[in-house]
Order: C-alpha cells, then structure tokens, then sequence
C-alpha cells in the first residue's frame, strides 16, 4: 500500500506517537485519507488499541432501540436507562444522534429505523402538523391509529412538546445524512419540512439576526413565545444544516424564495457576532430580548461544535479555551460524586456554571461524556486541518486519544445494575450521561443513567466522523 493511500485504520493502528515520529502524518491526514464515506470510517483507538469499546457501544444503542419492538417497527429510541425518571421519553435529538452514529458505524437498516421514527413523528406531531418536531417523544406502547408505530406524545407528566431550533435542526441534519446515504426522497422531504418550519418561525432581525430558540408549547397554552433569547449553539446547527441542503438541492430555495446558502449565511452572521476575540470562546447567545449578549455561562459545545460546523481556524481556539477552562477529574472525594472506590474519570463540563453549581446536590467535578465525545471530535477535525503542521497534529491527537480512554474507561466501569424496560443493562455497554449529578446553569441536570446521546457521540467521535458536515468529512473548506 502506497502512503498516499494510508487509511484511518493504518495511521491510529500505527500509534500516534509512531505516525507522527515517521513524518507520515502529512501524507495520512489528506482528503482522500479522512473523507469518511458512509460506515467507512476507521475507529480511531485508544492507547490499549482495542475496538471492543466500539462494539458494546453498538450494543447498548441496539439494545435501547430493541427494548419495545424490534425489527422494522417504526419507532424511536429511549434516551435514558430507566432509573433516570424520565421514563419511556425519547429525545428527537438524542435519536439523531444515534442515528449518526448507526451509519457511520455502517448499520444503515437501523438508521433507518429511527429515520423513519422521525418521520412518522414529523407527519403525527401533537398538538401540530406543521413540519416541526416535539422535544421528544413516547416510545413505550404502540400509537392508537394502527400504523403499528412505537411513538406518541410525551404528554403527562412531562409535556415535551417545546420546539426548540437547535433540536429541529439535529433531526435535519439526520434525515438529511439519510437522503445523502439512501437517495430515498422522503428523507429529504422530510428535512425541507422541517427547515422550512425553522425559517418561518425562527428568522430573525433583531440585533446580529439568525433564528431565535423556537416555540414554547405546553398543555396550558399551546403557542407560548420562547423567551429565552437566541442560542449561538442553535445557530450553529442551523447553518450547518441549511448549508447541507444548499448542496443536496444544488442550491435550492426555501419555501420564501430565499436560497439555502442566504439563510445559512443569516445563521452565521449571528454565530461570528457571539464571538469574543478576546476571550477566545464564543458566548451562549442572547437575552431574551433578542439583542443583549448573554455573558454567562460559557458552554462547551459552542466551543467544539463551532469548529466542527464551520471549520473555519479563525476560531480553532475555540477548543483550546474549553480545554483550558471546562475540564474536570471527578473522583470518589469530589463534592456529591457518585464515584466509589479508586474510581477517577476526566473529561469536559457543560459549561463554566458546572463548575460552580448552584442545585443542591450536583458534583462541581462531575464528567459530561456527552461533551467529552464533542471535544474528541473537534480535536480530530482541527488535526486534520493543520496536518502539515506536525507538532500541532501530534498534540490535537494526543488529546484526543486521551479523552478517549477515558470514555473507555467510564464505559467499562460505570452503570452497573441499569435497566431499560426492566432488563438489565450489561456493564461495560453505554455511557453514563455525567459521572454525577451535574448542574447545566440553566435550570436542568445531567445524571449518571446510562444515555444514548452520550454514547452515540462516543461513538461518531471513535469513528472520526463529523455530523455537521455532508458524508460526515472533517475537510476544511
């Protein structure tokens, strides 16, 4: 094999400290190298070179998806073990994840599955049929109109029916992945619905423009305003999907007339105004009035996920500064661990407020695995960019590989005894949301059950992929 034509398999294989004292790096990190192609990517491996992880990751989403029906059963996939108290819920964003993580691991029946879940979510959204997709979803019982489906509402008590952008645009992103994928037009219908709903709710003038939070829907009063201002996370999502339908409709036009690649710009224009030079780091958005910058907290995944939207190394420092900031070693003497013993796991915080928390309870050290598989990702996707410069590619990836034994280690070791619909949950399959009780800042907690999105981004992390880009690709524009 020429080392024009080294795969990812070959160069992680090789070790990174090997790849990199060899000056084969350059060669190894080419376009031809890295673009992933569908279910072909090569899992970047830990230090113990295994790919067992890989596997049991795999076993825990299948073994979440197959908890109520199986097979080719339209349905959706419980997000959390059932110890979390969330019961049957599946989160629309949770479920594009996984289904990320389905096809870049090469299982395109099972992405499938909840590409179709999705849909049939989309066309039977209570209390709307108008393009947009709940918070999340039922999954426990079949629906009553016959169509056999494993959805329906996530009614009492919980009421998931908000309408947030950043979760319409992940469940985009998937069906458009899945158009990409499949070349089956449903998919990409169902994507157009959805981004046209986003325009037509979300557009925004005031201020830096882009798309505010979305709708805030309860039983009480079913088209309540959102105000929580506009998320810079949820307009990252957005630019990322709407450029991903510019290309799949060679430049298309929303339902307004206007083109894909304006109202992507519309996102991004409010994305670079969130930026504080600086700082380094990107703000979480605005106020609720729609103009006012919110200062605090600083979130992670506004850090990762703008480089692997944008790949823009304007901002790459962007992940420096959450490495820098929102990182954390949880052990068994940390303030309200769940750890035991000799137990010790690092990784990245949601945001400087976890590090601070103010809900009784929650651990200031707490893990976020979910953040850690962004942080893997964003690190691979910056090594890739800089691939000539061998010094940088070597720490990226040193990184990366760090972060990701970590994740091996809590999958290995954390979660014993869960159960999903009763039955146990094997130890060493799924991650933990947060190795403990863990405070967001803005209002809700992550928790040490045993989660699907977690995993799922372990899993698009280990397999080098980025959902944020067409065919998962980490190539620089």
């Amino acid at each position: 094999m020429s080392k024009g034509t080294i795969s990812r398999r070959d160069l992680f294989g090789m070790g990174v400290g090997a790849v990199a004292t060899a000056g084969l790096a350059p060669l190894a990190l080419t376009q031809s190298a890295y673009a992933s192609g569908l279910g072909g990517s090569a899992p970047i491996q830990g230090a113990d070179g295994s790919l067992g992880s890989i596997d049991k990751a795999i076993a825990f989403q299948e073994m979440m998806m197959d908890a109520y029906a199986t097979g080719d059963t339209v349905r959706l996939t419980q997000s959390y073990s059932d110890g979390s108290g969330l019961e049957s819920t599946a989160f629309t964003y949770d479920n594009a994840v996984s289904i990320h993580a389905f096809l870049l691991h090469g299982d395109l029946q099972r992405a499938e599955v909840l590409g179709n879940g999705l849909i049939y979510a989309q066309a039977n959204n209570f209390p709307f049929n108008d393009g947009r997709f709940a918070q999340a979803y039922f999954v426990n019982v079949a629906a009553s109109d016959g169509s056999g489906a494993f959805i329906t509402p996530a009614a009492f008590p919980f009421f998931f029916y908000t309408s947030a952008v950043g979760d319409q645009a992940w469940a985009g992103m998937a069906l458009a992945q899945l158009y990409g994928r499949t070349g089956q037009s449903k998919y990409l219908t169902g994507a157009l619905k959805v981004a046209n709903w986003i325009v037509t709710n979300a557009y925004n003038t005031l201020g830096p423009g882009g798309y505010s939070y979305g709708t805030n829907i309860n039983q009480f009063n079913q088209s309540v305003p959102s105000t929580n201002g506009k998320s810079t996370e949820h307009n990252i999502d957005t630019y990322a999907f709407f450029t991903i339908l510019a290309e799949l409709t060679h430049h298309g036009k929303a339902d307004n007339g206007a083109s894909w690649s304006s109202l992507a710009q519309h996102a991004l224009t409010f994305v670079v105004a969130m930026f504080n030079p600086g700082g380094g780091y990107f703000y979480t958005g605005t106020l609720g009035d729609q103009i006012t910058i919110n200062p605090d907290p600083i979130p992670e995944d506004c850090q990762t996920w703008s480089y692997l939207g944008l790949l823009d190394n304007k901002y790459k420092q962007t992940i420096d500064w959450a490495l820098a900031n929102l990182q954390a070693t949880d052990t068994a003497s940390s303030p309200n661990s769940s750890l035991t013993g000799n137990q010790q796991i690092s990784g990245m915080v949601y945001d400087t407020a976890s590090l601070a928390p103010t809900i009784p309870g929650c651990d200031p050290n707490a893990v976020w695995l979910e953040g850690t598989g962004h942080t893997i990702a964003a690190l691979v996707a910056r090594a890739i960019a800089g691939r000539d410069n061998l010094p940088t590619l070597f720490k990226d990836l040193t990184t990366a590989v760090g972060f990701l034994n970590q994740i091996q280690v809590a999958q290995s070791g954390l979660g014993a005894g869960q159960t999903v619909n009763g039955v146990t949950i094997p130890l060493g399959e799924g991650l933990l949301a947060s190795t403990s009780l863990m405070d967001t800042g803005f209002g809700f907690t992550y928790g040490p059950s045993k989660h699907i999105g977690a995993t799922g981004w372990y899993l698009i992390a280990a397999l080098g992929g980025n959902p944020f880009q067409l065919g998962y690709a980490s190539i620089p524009r």
